[in-house]
């Protein structure tokens, strides 16, 4: 069994991703970690500054990852991001407006349900990353 943990930052929330895989089966669990600034409520100023472009939304959450948290996702293989659905997901549909608050990017992913959005925007991140893979020698 391999452990690997995923600590990402998105606006005030962090969530600690914990996936734990074995060769018969995956699974991620989630949970809410200390908030790095004190929850404020959603303001015009706050939705304003959010990403409204798939490209803006991936640029957006790949500054705020780890060197550390970029390479765990750029090793998950394709197929297996949905993994990250219930977890890293939520913490996207909620912090980057999905729900409500954010119908530019919504629209923007070409999904009918916000679910679906976060996983369009996690396997641009998981693309982003793997076109901007290091070489080695």
């Amino acid at each position: 069994m391999v452990h690997a943990g995923l600590r990402l930052s998105f606006g005030v929330a962090t969530l600690l991703l914990s996936a734990c895989t074995s060769n018969a089966s995956e699974s991620v669990k989630a949970q809410p970690a200390t908030p790095t600034s004190p929850a404020s409520s959603s303001s015009q100023t706050d939705a304003a500054s959010l990403p409204k472009t798939v490209e803006e939304a991936v640029t957006y959450v790949i500054k705020r990852m780890s060197p550390e948290d970029q390479a765990k996702v750029r090793a998950t293989p394709k197929d297996d991001l949905i993994r990250f659905h219930r977890t890293w997901g939520s913490g996207l549909r909620n912090d980057l407006g999905l729900w409500k608050g954010n119908d530019a990017l919504f629209k923007a992913t070409g999904a009918k349900h916000p679910d679906d959005a976060s996983m369009v925007i996690i396997e641009a991140i998981w693309a982003r990353l793997n076109e901007t893979a290091p070489t080695t020698p």
